[in-house]
């Protein structure tokens, strides 16, 4: 089947030859009418996917409207497409391949767009947006590092225990002997009396606190004793005083 196609094809590029010999009319030019009409057809065919890319597009479709937008590119390289492909991307959630386009959109325009302005608005923002989702993804990863660490550790201490259990019931004698905790705790908080009271007598009085206490007490009553007898008479009060 191929190879009747490729034989038509030569028959037809023949026949032109043929015909353009006929008419006078140089081959050269009859292959760049066949290049202008291949040009049309791709052209006309970008059209349409780029019809089908704005219907998607406004259909909430932006997976489709990429593609179409795409295979726009493809027919008929023009700039404006490589902005509606970054359109998508940005619609997508995938910040970093919307900045590419958005970049290649104004290095690849042959004059400053109309829209150059914003464009370098949603770059600066897409790049934002890449750093957050970047910072997101190595905390995602640290995380399930940390938790398949954590995971290891109790598969360990699980098979640690087991293998004790295992011992024990092979050799009841290897466990180690329990300590009455209650006792040993009681003994911790219960001080030695004989360990306070000479504690308490290498101190000297003036560092004892129930020394100190007393020493207090009789400095204030000196304090207030001094005080009364040198304060001036006292001053009438909107209360008055007890006993008057």
């Amino acid at each position: 089947m191929r190879s009747l196609i490729r034989s038509r094809r030569r028959e037809h590029k023949a026949l032109s030859l043929v015909l353009a010999l006929a008419l006078g009319t140089p081959f050269p030019a009859v292959a760049a009418a066949e290049a202008a009409a291949a040009t049309a057809g791709a052209e006309e065919q970008a059209r349409e996917k780029f019809s089908e890319g704005n219907l998607a597009y406004d259909l909430g479709e932006f997976d489709r409207a990429l593609k179409a937008f795409s295979e726009a590119y493809r027919l008929k390289p023009l700039p404006a497409f490589l902005f509606n492909i970054a359109q998508c991307h940005r619609q997508l959630n995938n910040p970093s391949r919307a900045a590419f386009f958005y970049r290649r959109y104004l290095a690849l325009s042959q004059e400053e767009p109309a829209n150059a302005d914003v464009v370098r608005e949603l770059i600066a923002e897409m790049d934002t947006k890449a750093r957050v989702q970047d910072e997101q993804r190595r905390e995602r990863e640290r995380f399930a590092r940390d938790r398949e660490l954590q995971k290891a550790r109790e598969q360990a201490a699980l098979a640690e225990a087991r293998a004790n259990e295992s011992k024990l019931a092979v050799n009841p004698s290897a466990a180690p002997p329990e300590k009455n905790g209650a006792s040993e705790a009681l003994a911790m908080q219960v001080p030695d009396a004989s360990v306070k009271t000479q504690a308490d007598a290498s101190k000297p009085w003036t560092r004892r606190w129930y020394v100190w206490a007393g020493v207090g007490a009789v400095a204030l009553l000196a304090g207030g004793a001094v005080w009364m007898a040198t304060a001036p008479d006292p001053r009438d009060t909107t209360l008055g005083t007890v006993g008057r």
